[in-house]
């Protein structure tokens, strides 16, 4: 594609920055993942012009809904969110502030985890705390909503199927959430103010009565950054099994590690009954990210939790983040 227009996704972690270059037809032509350096990245691709546009993967988005073209006002949106997305939000910011110097005629559009969940209804996203703390965006946002995005929009190319009106989806991975999806649109998901609630996840707690947080400060001395690391990086399928990769969890005979998974299905199909009330009924199970797509183990036991449902359809969707991000960016151009 030596004179084509292309697209670049950028996807900014804590630590490390992936990237692809996608045809404006959607295909994907390379891609990797580096530290986090955008120049690193576009050394690696050696692109023989510049892209057309470049999309980035935004964490949080508050209430936006919708991939947006990043101006100085949504730059700033993006920085006043990264107070409710500490780890994710400022590395996208770093990554979009360097692009943006290599390529200063070149637009930038923000994709947002969030934007998938922005409709949820009032009584899915309100937390009934007092209302000058709501006022500040303490509510219920949450997240991998590209993924989500991806599995509907590709749905039917990738399953033949046509989309069931109402869709339970499971992102399983090292991150985990469930979304209640009614005629492709997301009304309930499991993660909510930040990526620690809902499911237990590789290092996260998930969901957990608050008076744990409220014991552990005043009866063990914990600060909030010791809560913070145990809740995010200590805790989980790491703090029962003793690994964090479901793959080695699964391959153990270790009982600890059998009550790990038995633990970990029962409460993806207890969370999964909240999310089949949000949607009152349900007509359809999607099954995506690493352990959803990788672990049929993992996608039994969870159904037959759920069997009560009278064996409905299920399907395994590779989760493409990337391409999200790419289709969302050259519909933006358009």
């Amino acid at each position: 594609m030596d004179g084509d227009p292309w697209i670049l996704t950028l996807n900014a972690g804590s630590s490390s920055l992936k990237f692809a270059a996608f045809s404006l037809d959607g295909e994907k032509v390379a891609g990797g993942q580096v530290a986090s350096s955008a120049q690193e990245a576009l050394n690696v691709l050696n692109m023989p012009h510049p892209p057309q546009a470049i999309g980035h993967r935004v964490v949080h988005g508050g209430a936006r809904n919708a991939a947006t073209l990043i101006t100085p006002e949504i730059r700033a949106e993006i920085e006043v969110a990264a107070a409710l997305a500490p780890l994710h939000n400022p590395p996208a910011l770093k990554v979009i502030d360097a692009v943006q110097a290599l390529y200063p005629c070149v637009p930038n559009f923000a994709c947002f985890d969030t934007a998938f969940h922005a409709n949820n209804p009032p009584e899915a996203t309100t937390i009934p705390i007092p209302k000058a703390l709501r006022d500040q965006g303490i509510r219920r946002y949450g997240f991998h909503g590209l993924s989500y995005a991806s599995l509907v929009r590709r749905f039917e190319q990738v399953t033949s199927s046509t989309l069931p009106r109402r869709v339970l989806a499971f992102h399983l991975g090292a991150g985990a959430s469930l979304a209640a999806i009614v005629d492709g649109v997301g009304v309930a998901t499991t993660m909510g103010f930040s990526p620690m609630d809902g499911l237990v996840m590789a290092t996260r707690a998930g969901a957990m009565d608050a008076g744990v947080v409220l014991h552990l400060m005043r009866e063990h001395g914990m600060s909030a950054d010791d809560l913070d690391q145990m809740l995010n990086q200590k805790s989980g399928l790491s703090a029962m099994a003793g690994a964090a990769d479901m793959k080695e969890i699964l391959s153990s005979n270790d009982p600890i590690a059998r009550f790990a998974v038995s633990h970990y299905c029962y409460w993806v199909s207890r969370h999964a009954g909240s999310m089949i009330a949000a949607m009152q009924g349900v007509d359809g199970f999607v099954f995506t990210g690493g352990i959803g797509e990788n672990a049929p183990q993992i996608r039994e036991q969870i159904l037959t939790r759920l069997s009560w449902t009278e064996d409905l359809p299920h399907w395994v969707i590779a989760a493409d983040e990337e391409g999200e991000i790419a289709h969302a960016a050259q519909y933006a151009i358009k």
